[in-house]
């Protein structure tokens, strides 16, 4: 372990512009936050979430050729800072038979969110499927989009990143 005067001269070769993010950091661990209720609440769900998906990973295989390999994956995070609301969430993508399924656990501006989406190929290849449910403030939305499929080798338009938002085309 380190003694206090190693970690003072350790400090002391930082160089000015990064003693921010050392201050930050040792204020953390003398000072840790307390925690918050809304972000545990969100965590524990996603702890059960989890466990209920690790649960239901058997029925998930069922059916499956030998070869295919069903599982999940997911994660995530929170966040705020001075003067903010809580931020982030956790989120799941699983395959229900030939659907992507994604579960997303949110908060944003403190409102807490669910948000499901499906993503499946027409059996016929010629339509992708979108459905979305958000489940937020007491309410329901759901959405369903359907899209042509472009012939193999050509593509559409695919969104860009731009300062102000993704996804505008």
């Amino acid at each position: 372990m380190p003694t206090r005067d190693e970690l003072k001269a350790f400090i002391d070769q930082m160089p000015p512009e990064k003693l921010d993010l050392v201050y930050i950091n040792l204020e953390s661990i003398l000072h840790p936050p307390v925690p918050d209720p809304q972000i545990e609440r969100i965590i524990r769900r996603s702890e059960e979430f989890q466990r209920e998906l690790s649960e239901r990973l058997p029925q998930l295989q069922a059916g499956c050729k030998p070869e295919t390999i069903r599982g999940f994956n997911g994660g995530g995070g929170f966040g705020c800072g001075p003067g903010l609301r809580n931020q982030g969430g956790y989120s799941y993508s699983w395959f229900e038979g030939i659907t992507h399924v994604t579960h997303r656990l949110m908060i944003h501006a403190g409102r807490e969110m669910d948000i499901v989406e499906r993503l499946q190929l027409t059996e016929d290849e010629t339509k992708l499927i979108f459905e979305q449910e958000i489940y937020a403030e007491g309410r329901i939305v759901k959405r369903k989009e359907e899209f042509p499929v472009a012939p193999m080798g050509e593509s559409f338009p695919r969104a860009r990143l731009s300062k102000t938002s993704i996804g505008r085309l």
